[in-house]
């Protein structure tokens, strides 16, 4: 049998156009190169759908051929095997298995897996690179949405002393004072324990010690905890984020827990479980869970009232207040 095929010799890239021989005696013949050798001792690449097939001689010597199915052909007269490659591609049902196959293992790597991988990751990334982290995310937030607050020294000063007591003998929390008109009334937590809180929600408070910010505080501490934005952000971005943390590169975690504060992207399951650590820390305060409760009511009327205000949609899509945690709420008042 004979096939047409391109030769290159090793030492230069020219191509050459031979006519390679399949003997009955097993032997392989390029008559215009002067190649003679056995079967046995060229290689032949597998198939892999009808790209061209390499053939590797012992002196160093490759072809390349187009002609597949005349060189199935002559592995099937010489009883070589097909190529396994060859055999899945070319059966419909083996495609198909494999899609599926596909298909799951992706989908299993998006939902068990990630959120597997996200918990087991959040959980060993050391102090040090959280806090990293989030210098990276701040500065970010600072360059496009932070402005600085405009809160009077009263204000902040009940503040922080709400903020300094739910910390007490906790190392690593920080409140931050800023103004955003950009994100609106809103709160959100760093991995590494800084809090942010914007004067636009403090504007709403309706109580003069600011004990429902104190609320929203220890709601915040709450997803510092349970490391609610370091696990989405890893969710997010799961492959760069295994690659980032395996080659000492947190750029990429940095990069997504911005667009997860600003675009609200915490699950109801993450939102509930800071919800419950706020009621907890609340009542090692001695204070009611009543004053969170109405705040919310008032980020729920004005939502309500402008359903333009993108402002307060902002808040009501990062903190979802639905009356049924408001009613989770009054329920702790006393």
């Amino acid at each position: 049998m004979f096939i047409d095929a391109v030769l290159y010799d090793g030492r230069s890239s020219k191509e050459h156009q031979v006519v390679i021989e399949f003997t009955l005696e097993r032997r392989v013949l390029i008559p215009s190169c002067k190649i003679d050798v056995a079967l046995d001792e060229v290689r032949i690449e597998s198939r892999l759908g009808n790209t061209p097939r390499v053939l590797s001689f012992p002196n160093g010597i490759r072809c390349k051929s187009r002609e597949n199915d005349k060189i199935d052909q002559l592995l099937r007269d010489f009883g070589l095997s097909k190529s396994k490659a060859y055999k899945i591609e070319s059966s419909w049902g083996l495609t198909m298995g494999s899609i599926v196959i596909t298909i799951g293992f992706i989908w299993f790597m998006l939902t068990v897996g990630a959120n597997f991988t996200a918990n087991a990751l959040a959980s060993v990334l050391p102090q040090s690179t959280l806090s990293e982290v989030s210098d990276m995310t701040m500065s970010q937030l600072e360059e496009h949405y932070l402005r600085p607050s405009k809160l009077s020294d009263r204000q902040e000063k009940i503040i922080q002393e709400h903020f300094d007591k739910l910390t007490q003998g906790e190392s690593g929390y920080k409140l931050h004072f800023r103004s955003s008109p950009e994100m609106g009334p809103n709160a959100f937590a760093l991995p590494s324990g800084d809090i942010v809180l914007t004067d636009q929600l403090v504007a709403l408070s309706r109580d003069n010690e600011f004990r429902d910010i104190l609320g929203v505080l220890a709601h915040e501490k709450g997803h510092v905890v349970e490391k609610h934005s370091l696990r989405m952000a890893i969710k997010t971005g799961i492959a760069g984020v295994i690659v980032g943390y395996i080659a000492g590169d947190v750029s990429v975690i940095a990069t997504t827990i911005p667009t997860i504060l600003i675009n609200s992207s915490y699950s109801r399951e993450f939102e509930r479980e800071a919800d419950a650590h706020a009621v907890k820390e609340l009542e090692k305060l001695g204070v009611s869970t009543k004053y969170m409760a109405r705040l919310f009511e008032v980020l729920a009327k004005k939502a309500g009232e402008s359903e333009n205000n993108s402002s307060i949609m902002g808040m009501m899509a990062s903190h979802p207040l639905t009356s049924e945690r408001i009613e989770y709420f009054n329920s702790h008042a006393n």
